[in-house]
């Protein structure tokens, strides 16, 4: 085979990928015997586009030929944003090239093609200084072309830093998606919403807050479900930044004395992102709060969600029942939709018809068919549930039982043959019971409709580049219920002061849930029956030995995979019960 590939190609390139690649030797032939007189360069793209080899492989292959290096990622924190000053993103994203160290002589491109000679002499020309290459993936460029224009962006603009000269007037509403990275000629105010929001897609954070004051409009960021200020307005500039972001979210910019609701779609990068805006009047203007949502992130599966594996084998046998009601609790962002799109996820099939109502729909789920809320139009949960019943789905998702009438509906469907998920806003497993003792469900309707109740919580993740390990005194470890001599047998970590850059200083980087799952057996239904008690149902759960959400924690500062200031952040009112 070896003689035949010498015979067709005297290329270098496509000897190293036929040694390296025997399993496709006959593919990357039969392609150069279609393809005799195409140059490399074309006969590489070909060999993506049939899909014969991957990029890596391809990328790799090139690294020995042409002796450059070859890097699978690169670490962003470490890169310089002014090195892209003279540059467009056009430019970088069109020829998927980007500056990425610099030295007193030269400067290290990365390049995902190593035909790019013309490209780089001109680069060295605006750069003034000599390059070298190094080959990188695709993805990694273009996510390198984001990180650094968006923090070159965000490191030439002070706090405050709008021109009152400037004038804010041609502010205008967006009727398709926007990319906010290639929005640089805004007027002032424009550019400062869109840096704004930009800034907070970078850190991951799940909400803006924009809170005017008496002396300023104050810019938070909840990330890791905790809340940062990052930006300080100046007073002056509160209602055209209002103006401009309501107009963005389709609202009425002339009504500011009731709260309204509106979206925002825009396009950062490759990535699309949904931004549900809530007004909201206080004394000193409108407090608007921005919810992030990465469509592109994409739903996880329920087996990777991070349940323990003796939980997820029973909360899947739960929601694979015919019929009865799966519900799941905790409060706001605690990760409650997203656990149950993915248990919805792996129970969609093509023979099960699926409904859903949501307020709003925030996760888009294939072969499903999502009703949204309008309570304006008069399409309530309720509203909504009677329609969807008529239907005839096998199963129902309720984005949230927050009424009487809402919970019997729920009820009734789950009686009648249907499977029913949904969320309530308790605590903890037990106290979700009296939660629909209160909407007016009797104990015997309870006790017959519902299968389980999963209870999740969301508690930082230490950052695994910089957690210590340590050691804690009893006093400490009493709080979360621990024992030294338990503690002993772990390594346990805390947060370093001051993080690094990778978790943005905070020591901390993502999140991890926690658990607890109360299954209706025959012994629990018979409790319910006689006491819809919260407090003596989860005595009676854990002397059975179910673990609590403060169990949950314990395991995962065990495990190393936080602090025990933060499981015991995470279960505060486990501590009172």
């Amino acid at each position: 085979m070896t003689s035949d590939v010498e015979q067709i190609s005297s290329s270098s390139l496509i000897k190293i990928l036929v040694q390296k690649h025997k399993a496709v030797e006959n593919k990357i032939i039969d392609l150069l015997q279609l393809h005799a007189n195409e140059t490399e360069e074309h006969l590489s793209q070909l060999l993506l586009e049939e899909e014969i080899l991957n990029e890596n492989d391809l990328l790799q292959a090139f690294s020995q030929v042409y002796e450059i290096p070859f890097k699978e990622t690169i670490p962003f924190s470490e890169l310089n944003p002014q090195l892209v000053k003279n540059l467009s993103i056009q430019f970088c994203q069109q020829y998927l090239i980007i500056p990425l160290y610099a030295d007193d002589f030269s400067v290290t491109l990365a390049v995902n093609n190593p035909y790019c000679s013309e490209t780089c002499d001109a680069l060295q020309t605006i750069v003034k200084k000599q390059v070298t290459k190094i080959l990188c993936p695709k993805s990694t460029i273009e996510a390198a072309i984001n990180s650094m224009f968006e923090r070159l962006d965000l490191s030439d603009q002070n706090q405050g830093n709008l021109s009152h000269e400037e004038e804010v007037d041609d502010i205008e509403g967006l009727d398709v998606a926007q990319d906010l990275l290639q929005n640089t000629d805004e007027a002032p105010v424009r550019k400062e919403v869109s840096t704004i929001i930009r800034r907070g897609i970078t850190e991951k954070a799940s909400d803006i807050h924009i809170e005017p004051f008496e002396d300023r409009v104050s810019v938070r960021f909840r990330i890791d479900g905790r809340l940062k200020e990052v930006r300080i307005i100046p007073k002056k500039y509160q209602s055209s930044v209002s103006t401009r972001i309501k107009i963005l979210a389709k609202l009425n910019i002339a009504e500011s004395r009731i709260p309204q609701d509106g979206r925002i779609t825009l396009r950062v990068g490759s990535r699309n992102i949904d931004l549900r805006v809530s007004t909201l009047p206080i004394k000193f203007g409108e407090r608007i709060v921005l919810r992030i949502l990465d469509k592109s992130g994409g739903l996880p599966e329920l087996d990777k969600i991070g349940m323990p594996s003796e939980l997820l084998k029973t909360f899947k046998n739960l929601v694979q029942q015919q019929h009865g009601i799966v519900l799941v609790t905790g409060p706001t962002g605690s990760g409650k939709t997203t656990t149950l799109a993915s248990a919805l996820m792996s129970i969609n099939k093509p023979d099960v018809s699926i409904i859903t109502v949501e307020d709003p729909v925030e996760i888009q789920l294939p072969g499903v068919c999502q009703v949204e809320v309008n309570e304006r139009a008069g399409l309530s949960f309720a509203a909504a549930l009677r329609s969807i019943l008529r239907q005839n789905p096998n199963i129902i998702l309720i984005g949230e039982i927050r009424d009487a009438e809402t919970a019997k509906i729920a009820v009734q469907a789950s009686i009648t043959g249907h499977l029913v998920f949904s969320t309530l806003h308790t605590n903890d497993t037990a106290s979700s019971v009296t939660r629909l003792v209160d909407f007016g469900i009797e104990s015997f309707q309870i006790t017959t409709a519902v299968l389980g109740i999963l209870a999740v919580r969301l508690i930082r993740r230490l950052c695994r580049n910089c957690k210590e390990e340590t050691i804690y005194n009893d006093e400490q470890l009493n709080l979360l219920g621990i024992s030294s001599e338990t503690a002993s047998k772990y390594k346990v970590y805390k947060a370093h002061n001051g993080g690094c850059n990778e978790c943005r200083n905070t020591g901390y980087s993502g999140r991890l849930g926690i658990y607890e799952l109360l299954v209706f057996d025959e012994e629990i239904r018979t409790f319910v029956l006689n006491s819809s008690d919260g407090a003596s149902l989860k005595r009676l759960c854990m002397s059975r030995g179910m673990k609590t959400l403060r169990d949950s924690a314990q395991e995962r500062f065990l495990q190393g995979d936080t602090s025990l200031e933060e499981a015991l952040y995470g279960t505060q009112e486990e501590s009172h019960s």
